[in-house]
């Protein structure tokens, strides 16, 4: 089973300042400088500079093209220490990226034209695994439009954990699970939601998370 990484606060804005730092390793480890990469990746010089001070909202796009071009996952690059620990790049799995807003369609197998993301999961195979890019306001202020989360179709959940739940005939929902007994007791993610814990006897256990890319914007 994949370990569990716990969820990051929305408040936490160490993965700006992380991929900044990791940036500037990644030049030096390559021996490029600033105009190299932009020429390559596509980035305006100011953009990318903006980064390697920490400062700024970088757009999925930005970081995937940045970490396609240094090889490394946005996970990796958003996450880890790069100067401080030695990947294990057999780690680095691409999978489906869905949006929010596609999610049904892509349950359905309706939906087969989609983008990837590549992160770290330590399973030999991608296979069970996708994410979810959450491109509107439902789940603010715990978590802002461009939040990535990771799933896992086949691991069982713990308590405490977040899940992807299908209620009825509604559309697919996350919900905090809390396990009493025999009884899966289901409550929101977000702290200003009037949705009371409840007991739910029609439900579909889609996925659980496994954990959440540090919230950055999708445009």
């Amino acid at each position: 089973m994949i370990e569990k990484i716990p969820l990051p606060s929305s408040g936490d804005h160490n993965a700006v300042a992380l991929t900044a730092k990791n940036l500037t390793y990644l030049i030096g480890k390559k021996g490029v400088d600033a105009a190299a990469v932009c020429q390559a990746t596509g980035l305006g010089i100011a953009t990318f500079n903006s980064l390697r001070r920490g400062v700024g909202n970088p757009t999925l796009s930005t970081l995937m093209g940045l970490s396609n071009y240094f090889n490394v996952s946005v996970g990796e690059l958003t996450e880890i220490d790069l100067s401080e620990k030695k990947l294990k790049r057999s780690s680095a799995k691409t999978i489906p990226l869905i949006k929010m807003s596609d999610l049904c369609m892509y349950l359905e197998q309706k939906h087969d034209k989609y983008d990837t993301y590549t992160t770290e999961i330590e399973e030999t195979s991608a296979k069970g695994y996708f994410s979810i890019l959450i491109n509107n306001d439902s789940l603010y202020p715990g978590y802002s439009s461009g939040t990535v989360f990771i799933i896992s179709k086949d691991d069982e959940p713990y308590d405490g954990d977040i899940v992807l739940i299908k209620i009825g005939t509604h559309r697919p929902c996350f919900r905090k699970i809390f396990i009493n007994g025999d009884n899966f007791i289901f409550s929101s993610i977000t702290l200003e939601s009037d949705i009371s814990p409840s007991i739910y006897k029609d439900y579909q256990m889609i996925g659980v998370v496994l954990k959440s890319i540090k919230t950055f914007s999708q445009r």
